[in-house]
């Protein structure tokens, strides 16, 4: 959308066919005719251009981490770990190994097979 509130140039010529593109999701009839499009339309090519760039910084960007509050109600759950791991450290790494039944399930015995009959 442009900053006027219609639809921008490419929006007009490619409508969601540029984003499609952009996140790798044409066939490729379909993605030849939008790539033929932007080789003689410049306003395309840079909207094209500004949509993967957007894409790119999105996609270096690390997910936000748990609040404060969240990791607060969460230690508060039966059986909570009130010791949050360090960032990088093999607990963090694994979502399973701070959930309640942690302890449990590595105090289980491993599973018996049953002798066949």
């Amino acid at each position: 959308m442009s900053l006027t509130g219609g639809p921008s140039p490419a929006e007009q010529h490619l409508g969601d066919r540029l984003a499609a593109l952009v996140d790798g999701e044409l066939g490729h009839d379909a993605r030849e005719r939008v790539l033929a499009h932007l080789a003689t339309c410049g306003k395309c090519k840079a909207e094209a251009d500004a949509q993967r760039r957007l894409k790119s910084v999105f996609a270096e960007t690390a997910p936000p981490g748990p609040s404060a509050g969240l990791l607060a109600r969460l230690q508060q759950l039966p059986g909570g770990d009130p010791v949050v791991p360090a960032a990088g450290s093999a607990a963090a790494a694994s979502p399973r190994a701070n959930s309640p039944g942690a302890a449990a399930r590595s105090a289980m015995p491993p599973p018996t097979t049953m002798p066949a009959e």
